[in-house]
């Protein structure tokens, strides 16, 4: 090894010690960009990335490049399409300095205002050729152009030019750069660089500084003044003549001169200066040069290297930017440059593979590492010095290429005595670290096929046995004390029959199990004391298929990288296995190399990058790479230093990960850029949307804002609150939603930069489509309301219709019971008259006559003269509609009942209800009631040769009347053979929808009943009927 003084003598001599192997992404014309000169970078409050460029304005959303150009048609295009300078004001408007003029971007409608400083001869120009603009508050804007400095007062439109004021009213000297000014928030003041030293304005007092007003640090000096910075509570900036970089101290009020950053007196001029949070410090000459200081280091310069992937491919940088995501972006004349977290993270070691991919890598010590190579055989690299020895096998007697092959290096063994094992397509070799002797191991082939000239696997010592993995020929177990050798994987069980000759991976487990991967679907078995097992899973297959590496984690299960089925995971305590795909965050299912890093982590290598998974997380994360290293099919391993950083190999190339770095990468956040209603397309998130329901087509377009760099992102969406379920459109820019249903939606939209992990923010866009006319509430209310009315209406004219009827029919009836009651009148007057004459006269000629025959005639005159005359009343009282009511029915009868029983001899007991309800009846209820119990009456008088007979009268269940005799009874078959008097009287009861029945007394006679329904009024009912005039008055 090195001594310390030559190593440290190497180290500063060394390119790698004075430059940085940082890794960069790139964002050029290809990606969208409208030119490749790219002269300053802003991120405005909302996220987005603008890049002013020598021929247009992009803004870049994550998804796409949107470029603005001039027109000169236009008057709300941009001023000019050479940007300088970009800044947003506290009221979040957007300014552009461009080569023509002030422009003001309008965020939904896409357009600028523009403004232009009017000044004559020469100053017209060059008044207008801006280079940097600077906003302070809402109200004002400082403004860099090639005529000098000018303030511009947003509310009034106006510029003033600052050049030439007298002392305290402006700078003591031209300002012109497009870094010149640098607005310090925290004090209220702008610091600006002029050709004649530093000047100072104060926001609060209105007042300048220069070296005309103050004799002190940092206004006294008059040399040109560049690129001044504010970072905490140091004021950097950098002066000429001599070029020196000077750090002032605002609270001490002391000037620091810094050490020149070369090792020669500085030559060059500041374009531009910025500092990261963590102290990192950056410079960009004018001179085309970038140089970067790390805390507590020395300055390095970033160089850009053609033959190197993923380097700066520019240094002639006109501004830089610290993103919100903690990347720093670069404007170069090649586009954009960008330090990403992942970028940043990585560090490229100056290995020479020549040409040859690398294969393996062993760590030895803290600053040494083994790698081996596909064709160059062997390096011993130093990392400190970038230094490496190269050894190789002799093999020039061996044809067909032999010799490449013997140095085609698959694995390298775990280091013992300072000697390891290194694995070859045609053979085993023994690599002696500290001699530095390299060679094969004829003493362990000779026993072998092809005396050894096999493809190995793997070579892992265990005691003073060697295990010796082939591709085709098995597995061998070599013992070092007897130097004898045996192949293993075909001894008769339980000690052997593996089930493929093939293989490609072993692990010694902590528990002194030793495990093995094989290929051609053999899987995984176990070495215990029993001799080998093959594992299973729950089909009965070979656990893991084609099982390239091997690992075992902390918890002691096994994890198998597979050839096509990403990584299973074994359980030796309950036999279950465990499958890790894309579904969980791998990038690709093809696994190079696994390596269980000190605190728990998993780090994969896949045939699509690295991928990492933390000892608590369930999926996988994908470790993005910078753009230009480009996934090759060649990935090597990945293993872990002693501090903790990862050395991969990527194809020919050695990367040194710093894993804290970029697990601080920040997620995308979702943006909705733009989005299109039909056919009106604005830019910008959408306000509250209110949709008709004939034009609801929706499209939102999409970006991210935040995330890192690199891979287009994916997206989901749901619509809410009536779909709850998200749903992944990949990559897809934009959402496209037809057909909304009436009602209130919410659309939701989501980023994530792998597809399993999302970011939980989301855009959101409110949308209310409209009902259609016939579903609106008030189109519906006005269907109800002529609904109601048109029932209203019709309801009406029915009811009008039926009361004219009513009426009608009344004064129809009304006319026929006046008619009625006239020929009821007519009768009593004439007819009644007449009758009573002649009954008056038979019952005279009675008295006087003697002859019998003549008195029999007489008699039965005046007796049918007087039943006229009662049948007669009878009538008229039944046509009488003042006497109609139900009670007015039951006195008459009983009147009739008693009178008539009485001219018979017949005793009579009526029994009668104590009250009456308020019932009318009509002319033909009466009539047929009262002629029923008459009816009843006569026969009980004619036939029953009864003593006594009993009148009921029950309201309980309609109207029921009850005619009972003391009489001889029914005769036998009375039932069948009933007369014309008793079919009369049914005929009359069933007419008024009522049954007459007739029986037997339990103590003899005659028992006749009827029951007719009744009407009886409920509450609120009229209980009288209404009469024509009541009918005519409605």
């Amino acid at each position: 090894m090195l001594r310390q003084p030559l190593l440290w003598t190497m180290l500063l001599l060394s390119p790698w010690a004075r430059s940085q192997g940082l890794l960069f992404d790139r964002i050029s014309m290809v990606d969208g960009l409208p030119s490749e000169e790219v002269n300053v970078l802003f991120e405005d409050s909302s996220g987005f990335i603008w890049a002013g460029t020598g021929d247009g304005l992009a803004r870049l959303e994550g998804t796409r490049v949107r470029v603005f150009h001039h027109d000169h048609y236009d008057s709300t295009s941009l001023a000019h399409d050479q940007v300088n300078g970009i800044a947003q004001d506290a009221a979040g408007g957007l300014w552009f300095a461009t080569m023509d003029g002030l422009a003001q971007f309008d965020a939904v409608s896409g357009r600028f205002t523009n403004w232009r400083i009017r000044a004559v001869g020469n100053d017209a120009r060059l008044a207008n050729r801006m280079h940097q603009v600077v906003p302070v508050a809402d109200s004002l804007l400082w403004v860099v152009t090639e005529a000098g400095l000018y303030r511009y007062r947003i509310r009034e439109g106006s510029f003033q030019h600052m050049q030439g004021a007298p002392p305290g009213k402006g700078p003591g000297g031209m300002v012109i750069n497009s870094s010149a000014l640098c607005w310090d928030a925290r004090r209220a003041t702008l610091w600006v660089g002029t050709l004649q030293g530093l000047a100072s304005w104060n926001a609060r007092t209105d007042a300048w500084t220069d070296h005309r007003t103050a004799r002190e640090q940092p206004w006294a000096n008059t040399q040109p003044t560049d690129a001044p910075l504010i970072h905490g509570d140091s004021l950097w900036f950098l002066r000429h003549k001599p070029y020196v970089l000077v750090a002032y101290d605002l609270r001490g009020r002391v000037l620091h001169e810094q050490p020149d950053v070369e090792d020669v007196p500085n030559r060059f001029g500041l374009r531009c200066q910025a500092i990261d949070p963590d102290g990192t410090h950056w410079l960009s000459t004018w001179t085309h040069r970038l140089f970067r200081r790390q805390p507590g280091g020395t300055w390095r310069e970033v160089r850009k290297e053609s033959n190197v992937p993923a380097s700066i491919t520019s240094t002639h940088i006109g501004g830089m930017l610290r993103t919100s995501g903690g990347e720093r972006w670069f404007a170069t004349s090649r586009g954009i440059a960008i330090l990403g977290r992942a970028g940043a993270s990585f560090e490229r070691l100056p290995f020479n593979a020549n040409g040859f991919s690398i294969i393996a890598v062993r760590p030895i010590g803290r600053d040494t590492l083994l790698v081996g190579t596909a064709g160059g055989g062997v390096h011993i690299f130093d990392m400190r010095t970038g230094s490496s020895v190269q050894h190789r096998m002799p093999f020039q007697d061996m044809a067909d290429g032999a010799g490449l092959l013997a140095n085609m290096v698959n694995e390298i063994s775990t280091q013992r005595d300072g000697r390891v094992l290194v694995c070859t397509d045609r053979g085993l070799a023994e690599l002696d670290i500290v001699h530095g002797t390299y060679r094969p191991m004829l003493e362990v082939m000779k026993g072998m096929p092809s005396e050894g000239r096999l493809h190995f696997s793997f070579a892992e010592r265990e005691g003073s046995n060697i295990w010796l993995g082939t591709w085709e020929d098995g597995l061998w177990l070599y013992d070092t004390r007897s130097n004898t050798l045996l192949r293993t994987d075909t001894l008769p069980p339980p000690d052997g029959r593996l089930p493929s000759p093939m293989m490609l991976s072993w692990v010694t487990a902590r528990d002194g199990r030793s495990w093995v991967g094989m290929n051609d679907g053999g899987g995984l078995a176990v070495r215990g004391p029993g001799g080998f097992r093959t594992m299973t899973d729950e089909r009965g297959a070979n656990a893991g298929g084609v099982v390239r590496v091997l690992a075992e984690g902390p918890d002691g299960r096994i994890w198998m990288g597979t050839h096509e089925q990403g990584i299973a995971v074994y359980d030796p305590g309950t036999g279950a296995i465990r499958h890790y795909t894309r579904r969980d965050g791998l990038p690709g299912l093809r696994i190079m190399a696994l390596h269980f890093a000190a605190d728990g982590t998993l780090w994969a290598m896949t045939s699509q990058g690295p991928a990492f998974k933390a000892p608590q997380s369930p999926t996988f994360s994908t470790l993005r790479l910078p753009a230009d290293l480009a996934v090759e099919s060649n990935l090597g391993p990945i293993v872990q230093l002693a501090d903790g950083r990862l050395v991969m190999g990527l194809g020919e190339r050695l990367l040194v990960h710093d894993p804290l770095a970029a697990r601080e990468s920040a997620s995308p956040a979702c943006v909705i850029t733009g989005y299109r209603v039909n056919a009106a397309a604005m830019l910008g998130p959408p306000p509250p949307l209110e949709l008709a329901a004939d034009r609801k087509a929706l499209t939102v377009e999409l970006g991210v804002v935040g995330g890192p760099h690199g891979r287009p992102p994916r997206f989901r969406y749901r619509l809410m609150p009536n779909d709850s379920a998200w749903q992944e459109i990949g990559t897809s820019q934009r959402i496209d939603l037809f057909d909304l249903l009436p009602g209130t939606h919410r659309v939701e939209v989501q980023a994530s930069a792998d597809g399993v992990h999302w970011d939980p923010r989301s855009a959101i866009a409110a949308v209310k489509v409209l009902p259609p006319f016939h579903a609106t509430w008030w189109f519906r209310s006005l269907v109800a309301a002529a609904m109601i009315l048109a029932v209203f209406l019709g309801f009406r004219s029915y009811l009008t219709g039926r009361l004219r009827q009513q009426r009608e029919a009344f004064e129809r009836e009304q006319a026929i019971l006046a008619e009625r009651m006239r020929i009821a009148s007519d009768m009593h007057d004439d007819l009644g008259a007449g009758l009573s004459a002649l009954k008056l006269r038979s019952e005279m000629a009675l008295r006087v006559e003697r002859d019998p025959e003549k008195r029999e005639q007489l008699g039965s005159l005046a007796r049918t003269a007087g039943e006229l005359i009662g049948n007669m009343r009878q009538i008229i009282w039944t046509m009488n509609t003042d006497q109609s009511s139900l009670a007015d029915l039951i006195s008459y009868t009983t009147n009739h009942v008693r009178s008539y029983c009485a001219e018979n001899g017949l005793a009579v007991h009526v029994d009668l209800p104590s009250a009456w309800p308020a019932i009318e009846l009509s002319a033909e209820q009466r009539r047929n009631i009262f002629l029923v119990v008459k009816e009843a009456l006569h026969n009980t008088v004619k036939h029953a040769g009864a003593h006594a007979v009993r009148l009921s009268v029950d309201l309980r269940e309609g109207l029921q009347v009850t005619v009972e005799d003391d009489g001889v009874g029914l005769p036998k078959h009375a039932q069948e053979s009933e007369g014309n008097g008793l079919r009369n009287m049914r005929k009359r009861i069933t007419a008024l929808g009522g049954e007459l029945e007739m029986s037997r007394g339990p103590d003899g006679g005659t028992v006749i009943r009827f029951r007719v329904p009744l009407n009886t009024p409920n509450e609120g009912s009229i209980v009288r009927s209404p009469s024509s005039r009541d009918l005519r008055a409605q």
